[in-house]
């Protein structure tokens, strides 16, 4: 099965950095998330119960962001992807999270990571 939701381009504020000048105001991170499920069943439907609302999975990226200063991008990925898939019934989740301005002035337009996360077949996130 190949269906999937996304959300491309939210762009969710976040104090984050190595350092704690660079924590020191929010900066703007901008994320793709993709959602794999089975949508057989909304389709069908017509019933948002049998789907994802994406309005509350992008309101739970912006309260772990907010939850606290970051250092890396990567811990914030990572809470965020196991969050997703223990609060919504999803066989998989990936992230690609960017921040912009990370490497101002040194020619790469924005550093980046993406993370794919899995349920088990026991229904616990990998």
């Amino acid at each position: 099965m190949s269906d999937q939701i996304h959300l491309f381009e939210a762009v969710i504020p976040c104090r984050i950095g190595i350092t704690a000048e660079e924590r020191a105001s929010p900066q703007n991170l901008v994320m793709d998330l993709s959602m794999r499920l089975d949508l057989r069943p909304a389709a069908h439907s017509e019933d948002l119960a049998d789907t994802v609302d994406y309005v509350h999975v992008l309101d739970l990226m912006h309260q772990i962001a907010s939850l606290r200063e970051w250092v890396l991008v990567e811990s914030l990925a990572e809470t965020i992807c196991a969050a997703v898939l223990r609060n919504f019934p999803l066989l998989s989740v990936r992230l690609l999270l960017r921040k912009p301005g990370a490497l101002y002035g040194r020619n790469v337009k924005f550093p980046a990571i993406e993370m794919e996360r899995f349920r088990s077949a026991s229904g616990k996130s990998e």
